[in-house]
């Protein structure tokens, strides 16, 4: 069974902080659901400090997680920062 999150409905179109990336994957982790699709469409902006939190929340959870409609510069931002690890 598989469950897509929207983050302009569950976090925000501005991801700025660390602390969304804690969040986002707090909410993953609750779910019940082993494939987990996050959309990130009408994401305004991804920072670095995202990023590098999201990819490491990414690794240590136990879903299967796909992201859906990332642009071309945010998800060279997340491999950036998967290669800084």
């Amino acid at each position: 069974m598989s469950k897509t999150i929207k983050i302009k409905d569950n976090i925000t179109t501005m991801l700025s902080t660390d602390n969304a990336a804690i969040e986002l994957f707090r909410q993953i982790n609750e779910m019940t659901e082993e494939n987990i699709g996050i959309d990130f469409r009408e994401v305004e902006f991804m920072s670095i400090s995202f990023a590098l939190e999201y990819v490491y929340q990414k690794e240590i959870s136990k879903k299967n997680i796909t992201e859906i409609n990332l642009l071309e510069d945010d998800k060279r931002l997340l491999t950036l920062a998967k290669l800084s690890e």
